[in-house]
């Protein structure tokens, strides 16, 4: 093996079980951190009274027992997300004495299909976390972030006389999907809503801000002619009649993220139910279970990268892959055309999804209606880019793809192999906020093979046009990785930051309307500089991008089809 060879093999080697390492020990705290003071986390499935299995994770106290049993939280998540996205509350619950069950929605994460079925899976459970015989039944909360709220919501409806109090994170009572609220339904509920919400209208309607409390549903809730006034206590928590609201200056999402929400749920816990720790509601150690799980999605990519490397030396030494591109300046014109390479596919976002979803919405063939949207995008923007391809004379060079395939496989198995390991054993996931990557279940391998042509292929003509206009074998790795970077992920930034500068200026998005998509297009922009970062590196180690694309499609597909619900 050639020196050069075998130093690529080596250096690419060193980096992948160096950033293993670092995120192994990410992973490593987080478990810890939500272990903390000898709760034990487990992974719990059991069957509803449908017969659908639901998954949950099971945070248990030290010292309950049967004999001594404790007072309990169900911690439900919202839409597109899984029973992971409860953890930082469920830490918090946990530390302070409470048994709590955070399960996937049905059509989510482990719990079987479909998506809204049964109540959202809230009711069984409920009846689940009853059952359990280390449970105190006379204490038991509900709380739930967005659809979670609703899926709590039907819980309690079903089991009225089955829980204390109930919190409502980005939620709502009443159309389109809860239970309508009353006074008397639910019990001793608070209701946490930012001012900045991406739902806000959706959720409690349009007909004044919820802030102002003036909201017709939201008076009728507290029994109130005048606007309900944000942190004031309505009714009695001894019979059940208790109400609050608080507004906190958050968006939708960042619930899950900040004191402003979990603060809020463990204080009404606290009042609501008995048995619970004497621990100051301020005194939180979340931050750092994120921290070590954003360490972990950070060394992602990074294993990648150096596994390719590794890859790409030993598959150097039996003869590289054809040059794709010969070197040339970035000149004004070219930087024009890249900004148009990665705005255009931003702009065409909403619509391509929003095309999609009356064309095809969702069937038994692809059955996860949102990542249906995710593949007509990438099918458009896909076609755009070999038509931009064609006007130079260049075309997609498949004759690469199988030798490639083998080698996106094999860059790709340590990063899998970790993230199914550190699922499976300690119970976290390398992410940040709602961005999280878990391993793909057997119920979704098939989803994974039906929609990995449609990334790939838009993986492949993205980096193929960026280096057609852009070659990455210039300059700097670390100059033609940022240029990569700004190229596939810089127009997913720019409408970011449209959209939440108009909503922190005046309240709503400027898309309205668009919260769901527009809240997973953060997701995209994060992936798709993983995009970049591949195809840098396969054109610098493999003299093609071709590789670099496979990975990217592999991986984007892998990341959406193991966290998108499904909903047929």
């Amino acid at each position: 093996m050639p020196a050069r060879t075998a130093g690529s093999v080596k250096a690419g080697a060193m980096i992948a079980l160096a950033v293993m390492l670092l995120a192994i020990a990410g992973l490593f705290v987080a478990s810890r951190v939500q272990s903390t003071g000898g709760v034990m986390v487990s992974e719990v499935r059991f069957k509803g009274g449908s017969g659908a299995q639901m998954r949950a994770l099971l945070f248990r106290p030290e010292g309950v027992t049967e004999a001594k049993p404790a007072p309990a939280i169900l911690a439900f998540h919202g839409y597109l997300n899984s029973a992971e996205m409860q953890g930082n509350f469920a830490t918090e619950y946990a530390r302070r004495g409470y048994v709590v069950l955070a399960p996937d929605q049905r059509g989510h994460g482990g719990s079987d299909p479909v998506t809204f079925a049964d109540g959202f899976g809230g009711p069984d459970a409920l009846a689940y976390l009853r059952s359990l015989p280390f449970v105190d039944r006379d204490n038991i909360g509900l709380e739930g972030h967005s659809m979670g709220g609703w899926a709590v919501l039907r819980a309690a409806e079903a089991h009225r006389d089955g829980y204390r109090s109930l919190v409502l994170e980005g939620s709502s009572v009443g159309s389109p999907f809860a239970p309508e609220g009353t006074t008397a339904f639910p019990r001793n509920l608070l209701v946490v809503h930012g001012t900045r919400d991406e739902f806000g209208g959706f959720m409690w309607g349009p007909e004044a801000p919820l802030a102002t409390g003036a909201v017709g549903k939201l008076r009728t809730l507290f029994g109130s002619a005048e606007p309900v006034v944000p942190g004031r206590l309505y009714g009695r928590v001894e019979d059940g009649s208790a109400r609050m609201l608080l507004t906190p200056g958050v968006t939708h999402a960042w619930l899950h993220q900040s004191s402003a929400g979990i603060t809020p749920a463990i204080e009404w816990f606290g009042r609501t139910l008995k048995g619970a720790r004497a621990l100051p509601a301020g005194d939180q150690v979340w931050p750092w279970r994120e921290a070590g799980d954003l360490l972990a999605l950070l060394a992602i990519p990074a294993l990648i990268a150096g596994a390719l490397m590794a890859v790409s030396g030993w598959i150097g030494a039996r003869g590289a892959m054809a040059d794709d591109g010969a070197t040339r300046a970035v000149s004004g014109r070219r930087g024009l055309e890249l900004a148009a390479i990665a705005i255009v596919p931003a702009l065409l976002f909403i619509p391509a999804c929003m095309l999609v979803e009356v064309a095809l919405g969702q069937n038994g063939l692809f059955r996860q209606t949102f990542t249906n949207q995710f593949a007509g995008w990438a099918l458009v923007s896909a076609g755009l880019s070999i038509l931009a391809l064609k006007r130079k004379g260049a075309g997609l060079p498949l004759g690469e793809a199988p030798r490639a395939l083998a080698i996106a496989v094999l860059a790709l198995l340590p990063a899998y192999i970790l993230v199914l390991a550190t699922d499976r054993m300690l119970h976290v996931n390398p992410s940040w906020w709602f961005i999280t990557v878990r391993p793909v279940t057997i119920e979704r391998g098939r989803d994974f093979l039906l929609y990995a042509p449609f990334f790939t292929l838009n993986c492949l003509a993205s980096l193929c046009l960026i280096q057609s206009v852009s070659p990455l074998q210039n300059g700097s790795m670390a100059s033609a990785m940022a240029r990569a970077v700004a190229t596939t992920a810089g127009g997913f930034v720019l409408f970011l930051l449209a959209q939440y500068g108009v909503l922190a200026l005046t309240g709503h998005l400027l898309l309205a309307g668009e919260g769901l998509r527009v809240i997973s297009a953060i997701g995209f922009a994060v992936f798709l500089a993983f995009v970049g970062i591949f195809g840098t590196v396969s054109r610098r180690m493999l003299g093609s991008v071709v590789p670099g694309a496979l990975v990217s499609g592999l991986f984007v597909t892998w990341v959406l089809v193991a966290t998108q619900p499904i909903g047929a």
